[in-house]
């Protein structure tokens, strides 16, 4: 199983109609549109825009000239090929924010208390401990410690214990929302 994200799954619809939705919102399909838009904002930059035609044969000769024009290099970002790539980037990254937002909604209100003992072994950020306290003062000690980082926890009674469930910056992730949502409003 990968652990790498997909693009947006469609159940239903023809396998075409699939294949291209899950390529639209990928996340290499939107670095593609920038590593282009990029490349094209550099030639916007470097190569004068809007000058007269005459300019252009001047600084370039005749030949390049007309080659240049025919692609668009004269008004970058206005040609259609830019605008396209524009519309693109705008579409795959509305997919990523709408594949992604129910998951970062979710996780804001989940602690994940109810994994098994074995699946939080694979947790980055884990501890373990026995406290020379009953069960009402350790949690409250552990409750204070926490809280005293910035950290919000959950504690479950257990079999074999407590667990305790504490997770910090969960907001942070509406940051996500916030900045691809920015990327397709300046896109628009």
């Amino acid at each position: 199983m990968s652990a790498t994200p997909v693009g947006l799954e469609v159940k239903g619809g023809s396998r075409w109609v699939q294949e291209a939705v899950e390529l639209l919102s990928s996340m290499r399909f939107a670095i593609a549109l920038l590593t282009i838009i990029c490349i094209a904002s550099v030639i916007g930059t470097v190569v004068q825009q809007h000058q007269p035609p005459v300019n252009y044969v001047n600084q370039f000769g005749p030949f390049w000239s007309e080659v240049f024009g025919r692609l668009g290099l004269y008004a970058v970002y206005s040609a259609g090929w830019f605008l396209l790539i524009l519309a693109f980037l705008v579409t795959s990254t509305s997919l990523c924010v709408a594949r992604h937002t129910p998951k970062i909604l979710g996780d804001l209100r989940n602690y994940k208390e109810n994994i098994r003992e074995s699946a939080l072994l694979a947790f980055h950020l884990k501890g373990k401990g026995v406290l020379p306290l009953s069960r009402e003062q350790a949690l409250a000690r552990v409750n204070e410690v926490l809280s005293g980082d910035g950290w919000k926890g959950k504690a479950q009674v257990r079999d074999a214990g407590v667990m305790v469930a504490a997770r910090q910056g969960a907001a942070n992730k509406l940051g996500y929302i916030a900045a691809h949502s920015a990327i397709v409003l300046i896109c628009l």
